[in-house]
């Protein structure tokens, strides 16, 4: 009997570490570095007109994205939107205090149910950046040509069965990879989480930890697993996390050569 108690209580305990170590940890701690490579390249980048247009071509879809993102998160939690910047491009930002994009709000409501409300949507509405996006980006693989939905798993099963997949690519469907490369290249670039970011979602901290312990104790008590749900958001997440931090060290590298 004991034992079991025991047994039980290991793993709620275990799906608890899970979620702040896979949705919480790992993932803002990648937001944060991909904000600090960003942030280098722009600086290293926007000291010439090329670097200029560059920059602007590669935020055109991903700074839309990442401030929706803060949009959609707040009108889910009930915020009162007063202003939206979805765009500007560089050079405009410069001259307003460095910003592509902002979301003005205000939260009206008051008793234990708004404060909650609000608490928990001040988490999700700061590093919405690195979960909408990723979601978006694999909504939008689902309607892809088949050739290129097979190419994941060409690639898995080694170098000749990918290029023998990419052999089978029609002039259309090379057009809508590329496409595709520059959307996802894009939005996991400007998936950075900003001070501002970050600070918002430490205010919601407390109740995202409730809500992760609340997770855990109803997946014992109806004997669901969200394991596979845990590791597959991570995954997702991490990987184009991983190309927003590689394409923003790679900028920073070109723009050093090239200075």
């Amino acid at each position: 009997m004991i034992g079991h108690i025991f047994s039980e209580g290991t793993y709620m305990f275990d799906l608890f570490i899970q979620c702040n170590i896979k949705i919480l940890l790992v993932l803002v701690a990648f937001g944060f570095i991909m904000g600090r490579a960003r942030q280098s390249a722009w600086r290293n980048f926007s000291k010439n007109a090329r670097g200029y247009f560059l920059l602007d071509f590669f935020n055109l879809i991903g700074t839309p994205v990442h401030e929706l993102s803060h949009l959609i998160f707040a009108l889910l939690f009930g915020y009162h939107i007063d202003k939206v910047c979805l765009y500007r491009r560089i050079k405009t930002a410069k001259k307003n205090g460095g910003t592509l994009g902002y979301v003005k709000m205000h939260y009206e409501g008051q008793g234990l149910f708004h404060s909650l409300r609000r608490d928990t949507g001040l988490f999700f509405i700061g590093i919405g950046p690195l979960l909408l996006p990723p979601f978006l980006l694999f909504l939008g693989g689902q309607f892809l040509p088949d050739n290129l939905q097979a190419l994941p798993a060409a690639f898995q099963n080694g170098t000749d069965s990918f290029f023998k997949a990419l052999q089978q690519l029609g002039g259309a469907d090379i057009i809508i990879m590329f496409a595709y490369l520059y959307v996802i290249i894009s939005v996991s670039m400007n998936m950075e989480l900003s001070r501002q970011d970050l600070h918002m979602a430490a205010g919601g901290l407390l109740m995202l930890e409730l809500l992760f312990l609340l997770l855990s104790v109803c997946a014992h008590f109806f004997c669901w697993n969200p394991g596979a749900f845990i590791d597959f958001l991570f995954q997702w997440n991490l990987l184009i996390a991983s190309i927003g931090i590689i394409c923003g060290l790679t900028f920073n590298l070109i723009s050093l050569i090239s200075s």
